[in-house]
């Protein structure tokens, strides 16, 4: 494992000084220094070895602005059949930048860290060239998260395990799920990050004539239809209804503060829901579901491909279940305005066949709440 890790908006030039102020010896530095940006090629490194020259392209400031995004998660070193596809969209400039929601390389900690390393290597044509967004899954856990924290640099003070930032006319939120399944790292964790949730969508709120829609991301979903025994196939399920099925739930939260979208993987498939709150679905109209909708909007898209293959799905789908898709693939989320998102989910199995294609679309007034 390497121990420079650059800033999710910059690079740094690594150099080394060994000359006083005044031309006196001193022993030779390593910290980062002169830091700055040559627009639009870079390259990262030392004297012992450069990396190859990379491109980006800064984001625009402010709200008004068409935001393009790529989210998926459960992305592996190995079988990661969503890659080679998310490369060339990159390379044609498709994305402003990518949501990875949770669950890196299977395992980033394994083989001394090694398949850390290749997973990170494999990913570098999209990650050098965009902002790479990411939150922690169940897959990152060993050690206390110490993979995650260490190769990914993500904004405020959490090690990147619950975070906020700003994207055109959208107020961001990840966070972990993990807190609710790893108590022996601390159960302080999970009242500590509710009451950063709550005083972030309390903040997000009084900003959201400058950026309507909130959108939040999550590796364990609330709601799945899958065929297996995860926490999202259980009525109360601990993302949902919180410890003990009662203390720091975060369901009630998010409708509380009329969260938006919320974005999900962990369950290797697709999976759109109908807008839903407390199991009860709450579609805008019949004729137009997720035009001013009543609820929530959930997506779970973890089918980006790994070594543990795509999940099945229950027979017959859930009420509030309005799509599935057992491909592999990813989601494109293209943040239009302030009233309109447009989400598609690519089929990598099909040749990049978009699968699913929605319009959420909510007017500037009277979004604060659900209620």
């Amino acid at each position: 494992m390497h121990s420079f890790h650059p800033c999710w908006s910059c690079c740094c030039l690594l150099l080394f000084s060994s000359l006083g102020v005044q031309g006196s010896p001193k022993a030779p530095s390593a910290a980062p220094e002169q830091v700055h940006l040559s627009y639009p090629v870079y390259r990262c490194g030392s004297t012992q070895g450069w990396s190859r020259r990379f491109r980006f392209r800064a984001l625009k400031n402010g709200p008004h602005w068409s935001p393009r995004l790529a989210v998926f998660g459960d992305l592996g070193a190995d079988n990661p059949r969503a890659l080679p596809r998310l490369r060339r969209d990159t390379l044609q400039g498709m994305y402003d930048a990518v949501l990875h929601v949770g669950d890196f390389a299977y395992n980033m900690d394994e083989d001394n860290a090694r398949v850390g390393d290749k997973f990170m290597n494999l990913i570098e044509p999209v990650a050098a060239s965009l902002p790479y967004m990411t939150c922690p899954g169940n897959h990152e856990e060993r050690y206390n998260f110490s993979n995650y924290k260490a190769r990914f640099s993500m904004p405020g003070n959490s090690e990147g395990l619950w975070y906020s930032w700003d994207l055109g006319p959208a107020h961001i939120i990840s966070f972990s799920t993990e807190v609710y399944f790893f108590l022996h790292y601390g159960r302080h964790l999970v009242e500590k990050q509710f009451h950063w949730l709550e005083s972030d969508l309390q903040k997000a709120n009084q900003n959201r004539v400058a950026r309507p829609w909130i959108i939040t991301m999550g590796h364990r979903p609330m709601y799945c239809s899958n065929a297996d025994l995860d926490d999202c196939t259980w009525h109360e399920s601990k993302v949902r209804k919180g410890l003990l099925g009662k203390f720091y739930g975060l369901e009630d939260l998010f409708y509380k503060y009329g969260v938006d979208l919320q974005l999900w993987a962990h369950e290797h498939s697709y999976e759109r829901l109908w807008p839903i709150y407390n199991y009860q679905v709450y579609n805008g109209s019949r004729e137009t579901p997720y035009t001013n909708p009543r609820g929530p909007v959930h997506i779970i898209t973890g089918s980006a491909g790994c070594e543990e293959r795509l999940t099945s799905f229950t027979l017959f789908p859930r009420p509030w279940s309005a799509v599935r898709v057992k491909e592999y693939g990813y989601t494109r989320l293209h943040i239009l305005n302030g009233t309109h998102v447009h989400i598609q989910q690519v089929s990598d199995d099909q040749d990049g066949k978009i699968v699913d294609d929605i319009w959420v679309v909510r007017p500037l007034l009277g979004r604060m709440m659900y209620l």
